[in-house]
């Protein structure tokens, strides 16, 4: 039998469409979901093969070019606690891995909602540790520009932003 992830009451709140789901294609995405995704992926094969010391330097380089080095630290924080709070390892294909696997979309999910400043449920039962460092990371990715949009097609509307100049 299934369960409801919703109250069948009148006046219950009804479900909502999670942003990110399992099987979602990466191309689709924007550069920010890309980027963390692929943090994730790197923080994860890194640690399972025992080689930590390489791909915490790319991960460096990585973070400093985008202007977020002090959001790497927070991302393999926040990926710990989330391993803690579920009780398992996070899974995390290898990089030719074309679409989005469960526990990446509910990192982007978390992230999105740090960045919204949403008190939904799903963050206010996360514990106080996880709850601080999803925020310093939310705040940190969003001063650096990688601001996460669910809702929102990666593609601009139009081609070209109006600043941009025209090639003859």
């Amino acid at each position: 039998m299934k369960m409801l992830d919703f109250s069948p009451r009148p006046g219950a709140s009804l479900p909502t469409d999670e942003p990110y789901r399992p099987g979602m294609e990466l191309a689709e995405f924007a550069f920010a979901e890309q980027f963390l995704v692929w943090a994730t992926r790197a923080i994860h094969i890194g640690h399972a093969r025992q080689e930590q010391a390489l791909s915490h330097l790319r991960l460096d380089s990585a973070f400093a070019a985008i202007d977020a080095p002090d959001a790497m630290p927070l991302l393999m924080q926040f990926l710990g606690l989330l391993e803690i709070e579920f009780g398992r390892p996070l899974a995390a294909p290898c990089f030719k891995w074309r679409t989005l696997m469960a526990d990446e979309a509910r990192v982007l999910t978390l992230i999105a909602a740090f960045q919204r400043r949403g008190e939904t449920s799903a963050l206010r039962k996360l514990p106080k540790p996880l709850q601080q460092t999803g925020q310093q990371l939310a705040i940190s990715l969003h001063a650096a520009g990688l601001i996460l949009c669910p809702n929102e097609s990666a593609a601009p509307s139009t081609p070209w932003p109006e600043g941009m100049p025209l090639i003859h």
